[in-house]
């Protein structure tokens, strides 16, 4: 094996869309080898060609990510597996809302599963593959503060899309205070990014969104979030939500309540646990 293929990859989830563009394209441009995860397999290819050939980073290959169910998340970490090389960082930058309530095939309401569940597997499933100074990178949103997880979560069960959304971002953001704390003595680093309140591939959704009043004007500029992800990989502190150019807080300033997330952790961790190898 060669030096290019030992060398640690940077995985981008959604990275054909909107911010996760972005990323790739400055990772590539700054020769990273990178893995292109997204669902949709012919943009993922043609994002790929389409780098290599202005980045002239030939250390770039698509992998298609399902997140919308386990088997999917399953399904790709077998293939990073057999890559048979270290991941420096997992940048999980994909978020999925929908105007409609749909179950997953694994029974939840689908922007829970992908927003958290898929994304918190996914997560666990590479940490194996991470060795001292690796990055998990989180992208979150403004919105969660707007709202509070309901006693049955991860079950939904008034749907409104904008809400659910944030419930997931916000079980997001703290699940990762749980995993930074877990991964604290192995040097790993775990922080978030906080992109504003919605991704611009999610914009569509602006007609439910304007109940967020003056919150729905915060919309984010997806190379200040870009921005505040490359500022995350090149820190060594762990446990902080990065926002744009110049800011990061504690991601524990967030924990308004302890008892609900003791729950969320138990409960996610119960839930997951048979998905993990």
């Amino acid at each position: 094996m060669d030096a290019q293929n030992q060398a640690p990859v940077f995985i981008v989830t959604g990275a054909t869309d909107s911010t996760g563009t972005i990323i790739s394209k400055r990772l590539a441009a700054q020769g990273k080898p990178l893995i292109i995860a997204s669902f949709n397999e012919q943009r993922g290819i043609d994002f790929v060609a389409k780098l290599k050939e202005t980045t002239l980073n030939q250390d770039i290959t698509f992998i298609r990510l399902d997140l919308s169910s386990f088997a999917g998340v399953q399904s790709f970490c077998n293939r990073i597996k057999e890559l048979n090389r270290p991941v420096a960082a997992l940048i999980n930058n994909a978020s999925y809302i929908s105007r409609h309530s749909q179950t997953s095939p694994d029974g939840y309401e689908k922007i829970v599963q992908v927003n958290f569940l898929s994304t918190v597997l996914l997560t666990l499933q590479l940490v194996p593959l991470m060795s001292e100074n690796s990055h998990i990178i989180f992208s979150t949103t403004l919105s969660r503060k707007l709202v509070s997880l309901p006693y049955e979560f991860p079950a939904v069960n008034s749907f409104i899309p904008p809400t659910a959304y944030a419930q997931s971002k916000l079980a997001l953001t703290l699940m990762s205070i749980y995993i930074s704390t877990v991964l604290r003595t192995k040097r790993i680093h775990v922080n978030c990014v906080n992109p504003g309140i919605i991704n611009l591939g999610v914009a569509q959704m602006s007609k439910w969104l304007e109940s967020f009043g003056d919150y729905y004007q915060m919309v984010h500029d997806p190379s200040n979030c870009a921005t505040a992800v490359i500022r995350a990989l090149e820190s060594a502190d762990t446990g902080f939500i990065f926002k744009g150019t110049d800011t990061q807080v504690k991601t524990t300033t967030y924990l308004k309540n302890r008892e609900v997330f003791i729950r969320l952790c138990n409960d996610t961790m119960r839930l997951l646990k048979k998905h993990l190898q």
